[in-house]
């Protein structure tokens, strides 16, 4: 993701837009997919998700995880609300010939793929600022630390343009009986509480602190994780 700057909110579309037939179609596609996976999650991985509290009924916000499997996690993520999220995803997979235009339609936008590149940026304040919405931006845990960290610097300063709050998300594996029948991997979904970011962070002279921040955030997701019990050896 790419640096950017600080930005005025737009005006809120007209409530007509909502009416559009290709947005309701879409949203329903959203919803489908979110509940048969949600079924799915429940049935064979035991999904339980703690602090949905955290997440706004109405208005703006950014959640954040560092994910092994963006577009298994992005399924998870999407039970934490009732409401859309639209999750920044690899430029190359919303390239991809099949992928790339189901994850379109389901409102997924692509991330930057330089400076020079806007148009990703403008996409996630349309969506913060003029529909007021819920977006995801998740690092990947294949990166080692300082790319983490770095990427996490960058969410902060989509949080502090957009004047967004950040929620940390921990997704953690257990084993666990599914269908009371076989042992298996569990999820568990653990959602912090929201973060306001200074806007001061949004200066290049306080940049050690916004990647100082972005470390702390990072540390939060992983303390927000469940520790698996060891089993004691008879």
């Amino acid at each position: 993701m790419s640096e950017i700057s600080e930005s005025t909110n737009p005006e809120v579309k007209e409530e007509g837009d909502k009416l559009n037939p290709k947005v309701i179609a879409f949203d329903v596609l959203y919803g489908a997919v979110k509940g048969l996976s949600g079924l799915f999650f429940k049935a064979f991985m035991d999904l339980k998700i703690e602090g949905k509290e955290n997440i706004p009924l109405r208005g703006k916000a950014i959640l954040t995880t560092i994910t092994p499997n963006i577009i298994r996690d992005m399924l998870i993520i999407a039970q934490v609300t009732g409401r859309k999220i639209h999750f920044m995803l690899d430029p190359k997979l919303m390239k991809h010939q099949l992928a790339g235009p189901v994850l379109k339609s389901l409102g997924m936008i692509r991330g930057t793929e330089s400076k020079e590149d806007t148009e990703p940026i403008e996409k996630v304040f349309e969506i913060l600022n003029e529909k007021g919405d819920l977006v995801g931006m998740t690092p990947e845990s294949r990166h080692d630390r300082e790319v983490q960290v770095k990427s996490m610097a960058a969410i902060i300063k989509f949080a502090i343009a957009g004047d967004a709050p950040i929620i940390p998300v921990a997704i953690s594996t257990h084993k666990t009986k599914i269908l009371n029948m076989f042992t298996g991997d569990g999820v568990k979904v653990k959602i912090g509480s929201p973060l306001r970011v200074e806007k001061r962070l949004n200066r290049e002279k306080h940049r050690a602190e916004r990647y100082e921040l972005a470390e702390d955030i990072i540390n939060i997701i992983e303390s927000l994780k469940e520790v698996p019990e060891i089993e004691e050896p008879e």
